[in-house]
């Protein structure tokens, strides 16, 4: 007999049970894993039809957000392009509306829709507030990207505290995305093959699992913005992994694909690292002109989002998920 529809749509309900283990990589290969790209790497991703489905990309005003939102406009996506209001040295969110909607009528779909919507993840109410104008459109969502991030604190602080309490990298990383997930769990719920990626990195390997430091008050998870990083991209990959679990184990969300990405070493703004102290600033500009030499462009490293979120290998299991 087939499952009946749960009423019961918190998925604490679900128990935990999988131990937390496996073998920590060596540092060589946690980077050969980053430099696997070149500036010279070309790779693609397969074509795809998403007219009339609905995606919202958070962070997609700059880097591979906003090339996997161009591409997605250029595929007939109605676009949802949750960012904040960024500082001038950035690029503004309205002109990236412009850019996806060229892209969108040149591919014929001259009638996809793409809008900014502001997505602050510095601030929970900002996500609540965002989340609220998402589900009283009344619309299923068919793809979430969860990619925005920072890579440091601002002002090159060692702790830089939100408005909420909490760590600013871990809360814009981490936090505020797992608001944004669970509040938009309904509307992907509504969508016939729903898929939530999240923008994950390799050095999560170099991260510390830290629960009694959750938020970094204790110094146990680290004294740098690149630690809180690597810490909660470590917590991201663990939570989607569990989300995923739960997902399947809870009839109304089973459809629901959850997917961890790893771009690799892209040269993007993530590596305009604030931080304090001579010797830190000579190692921040090494690593800037190694991006510049080494790492892929942004629309190389937007195809891991893009897989994510179309490709057949990265979609629901039909042997698990019923559609």
């Amino acid at each position: 007999m087939a499952d009946q529809p749960s009423t019961d749509a918190d998925l604490n309900s679900v128990p935990y049970t999988a131990p937390l283990s496996f073998k920590e990589p060596s540092a060589k290969w946690i980077h050969s894993q980053n430099h696997k790209g070149t500036k010279r790497t070309h790779a693609t991703v397969p074509a795809a039809d998403l007219r009339g489905k609905w995606v919202i990309i958070s962070g997609s005003n700059n880097g591979i957000g906003r090339e996997a939102a161009v591409q997605m406009a250029a595929w007939g996506a109605n676009l949802i392009l949750a960012c904040r209001e960024p500082p001038l040295k950035e690029t503004h969110p309205s002109l990236v509306v412009t850019e996806c909607r060229a892209a969108a009528r040149v591919a014929g779909h001259e009638k996809a829709q793409v809008e900014w919507w502001e997505l602050d993840c510095a601030s929970l109410a900002s996500v609540e507030a965002f989340c609220a104008r998402w589900l009283e459109t009344g619309r299923a969502l068919d793809i979430l990207c969860n990619n925005a991030g920072i890579g440091s604190s601002p002002g090159g602080r060692t702790v830089f505290r939100t408005k909420d309490g909490f760590e600013i990298i871990h809360q814009v990383n981490f936090l505020s995305h797992v608001l944004l997930t669970l509040r938009l769990l309904p509307s992907l719920a509504a969508a016939p093959t729903p898929r939530i990626v999240c923008t994950t990195s390799c050095f999560h390997y170099l991260g510390k699992f830290a629960l009694a430091d959750f938020n970094g008050e204790l110094g146990l998870a680290g004294d740098s913005g690149v630690q809180y990083y690597q810490n909660n991209k470590l917590y991201f990959q663990i939570w989607l992994a569990e989300l995923q679990r739960r997902l399947l184990a809870t009839p109304q969300y089973r459809h629901i694909t959850v997917n961890g990405v790893h771009p690799g070493y892209v040269n993007t703004g993530i590596w305009n690292l604030n931080q304090s102290g001579w010797l830190t600033s000579i190692k921040i500009v090494i690593v800037k002109v190694a991006a510049w030499l080494l790492g892929i462009t942004p629309q190389q490293g937007s195809l891991a989002i893009l897989h994510g979120a179309v490709s057949v290998e990265a979609g629901p299991d039909p042997e698990v998920q019923e559609n």
